[in-house]
């Protein structure tokens, strides 16, 4: 009798694996690959797949006739080249993997190999994707103001805080703006503001 196996990986402890657990249970249900046994990590894809759960799984657990099922490409490995490895490592094994989202039978064929290929890579076309419209849209949100560091000509300001009172007494000894913002090394439009907040201009401080 076959073994069947569930690999189910996400990057960061926080990312929910409820979703691939549901995907893979129906599946196996559907085809009866069962009783199913679960195999979760929390790992990196860029680390080696030897180096994770994948590879003990594959390597050490399974034998010939058996199943590993996963829920799409990019749970396996971070690049084409990871995913074949571990497609021939199975091959060698006589091990069955099956790729529910897009029902990809992988039994070692030739055209396994050639679907193989072909999904890999749009999986890590899509991936490259998201990364950079997620890059994108922080960069977007970091430039509003939203988000990452500091809106332009807060750091000016922060500077000058703890020498509020130093600026103070130059301000009021008659040293021009000009004067005061090279003394301290920031912007005369920051120097301005500054004096503004704190020192309006009957003298007194805010």
């Amino acid at each position: 009798m076959p073994a069947y196996f569930a690999y189910l990986r996400v990057s960061r402890d926080s990312q929910d694996v409820a979703n691939q657990r549901l995907w893979l249970l129906d599946y196996a249900n559907a085809k009866g690959y069962t009783p199913l046994t679960m195999v979760e990590e929390t790992a990196s894809r860029s680390i080696p797949w030897r180096e994770r759960l994948i590879g003990k799984l594959l390597l050490e657990r399974t034998q010939p006739g058996d199943f590993i099922l996963t829920s799409e490409f990019t749970r396996l490995g971070g690049s084409p080249g990871q995913v074949f490895s571990i497609l021939e490592s199975a091959a060698a094994r006589g091990v069955t993997l099956i790729i529910t989202k897009t029902q990809t039978v992988m039994d070692g064929s030739l055209n396994a190999q050639i679907q193989a290929a072909a999904f890999s890579m749009a999986s890590m076309i899509e991936v490259e994707f998201t990364r950079a419209r997620t890059r994108e849209g922080l960069e977007r949100a970091r430039l509003a103001g939203r988000i990452g560091g500091r809106r332009k000509g807060s750091t000016g300001r922060l500077k000058l805080d703890p020498q509020r009172e130093r600026v103070g007494e130059l301000y009021q000894l008659g040293l021009s703006i000009p004067k005061l913002a090279r003394h301290f090394d920031v912007t005369e439009k920051t120097m301005r503001k500054f004096l503004a907040r704190h020192f309006p201009k009957n003298g007194s401080a805010s």
